[in-house]
């Protein structure tokens, strides 16, 4: 007898169909704008937070400006082993923050614990449940030893695109005016009664929440976004306007456009995206700094494995090389390491 798929079974890790228990890991500006969104809806919601973010959030509870106003809601706060398992776990984090910061959350993720990373570029999870030939493949670049793949279950976990602008202003306090939107996936791109619920429910709490079939494609479409303006920015210290309306900047950003939407089509993501449209979009929104780009002012670690260093791993993969966005990759890493040393006196 074939055993039936668990995921489609009505109440397959669903237990509670009206208000769900929410965990957030990572009370940064997404992790915070989402908890105020889903604690205002009714629901329960844990975040995991520490040390003087802690203590403000017991003390003032969370602030959110948005685009509907001001918010203010009461949440519970602290360590793992105070905020149960909930039905859902956000992991909020920079992608390479993210294994410490699974290991902090590990106790909370429960056998009917769905958990959703939302992470910036090529995710550990990216060839687990594909079913093509690197099915089962670590992605170095971003989980190095299978650290991650051992520590979340992969039955849990709901692949997502974040398109949430978001500023953390102090600690508890977010603000963010664009339109808030996820996109989720099951990894395996089945549909499952867990993914249609899990986005109805984020809906309703103001988070416009896509369920997608084939998760990859939008997420390919960001990485693509990212990748060709993120470095570029750290290497030359430009605006979105520049990096896509000057016109020696947009060479190099068409040119890494083009490298990355083969190794996307190499994998068979279908993207809808062209580059035209792209830097057409990007020259428009204006004298903006990338988050990238903020980061290195602020003097901080960046996201180029899982933006620049994953992507050119699995272009390796398919025999495919991208010669330029290599190249701004390792200026970029330079930049930030020399940067990283300097500020540390070494």
């Amino acid at each position: 007898m074939t055993e039936p798929d668990w995921r489609t079974q009505p109440d397959a890790g669903r237990r509670h169909v009206g208000r769900w228990h929410v965990g957030i890991a990572g009370a940064g500006a997404i992790g915070t704008t989402l908890a105020v969104r889903i604690a205002r809806a009714g629901h329960r919601v844990g975040v995991l937070a520490r040390g003087a973010t802690l203590d403000v959030i017991r003390q003032d509870g969370l602030h959110l400006t948005d685009r509907e106003g001001e918010h203010h809601v009461r949440v519970e706060a602290g360590a793992a082993g105070e905020m149960g398992q909930p039905d859902l776990l956000f992991l909020c984090a920079k992608a390479q923050d993210l294994l410490a910061l699974v290991r902090s959350a590990r106790s909370m993720i429960g056998p009917d614990t769905l958990v959703v990373p939302v992470v910036n570029g090529i995710p550990w999870w990216y060839f687990e449940g594909e079913g093509g030939r690197h099915q089962g493949r670590a992605v170095r670049a971003v989980d190095p030893d299978g650290a991650l793949k051992d520590l979340v279950p992969l039955d849990r976990v709901i692949g997502a695109i974040a398109y949430i602008t978001a500023e953390r202003m102090a600690p508890g306090v977010a603000r963010s005016f664009n339109p808030l939107k996820l996109i989720l996936g099951e990894i395996d791109h089945r549909p499952s009664e867990r993914l249609a619920r899990t986005a109805a429910m984020l809906t309703a709490c103001g988070i416009h929440t896509q369920a997608s079939g084939r998760v990859r494609d939008p997420l390919w479409t960001k990485v693509i976004a990212n990748l060709s303006s993120n470095p570029l920015s750290v290497v030359s210290g430009a605006t979105l306007q520049d990096i896509y309306g000057d016109p020696s900047l947009s060479q190099i950003a068409r040119q890494m456009l083009s490298e990355a939407l083969l190794t996307a089509a190499a994998y068979g993501a279908r993207i809808e995206l062209d580059p035209a449209s792209l830097l057409a979009m990007g020259a428009g929104m204006g004298p903006v700094k990338t988050s990238m780009l903020q980061d290195f002012e602020k003097g901080l670690p960046l996201e180029l494995s899982a933006i620049c260093e994953a992507v050119l791993e699995l272009a390796e993969l398919q025999g495919l090389s991208m010669p330029l966005t290599r190249n701004i990759a390792i200026l970029a890493r330079f930049k930030s390491d020399s940067a990283l040393r300097a500020a540390a006196g070494l």
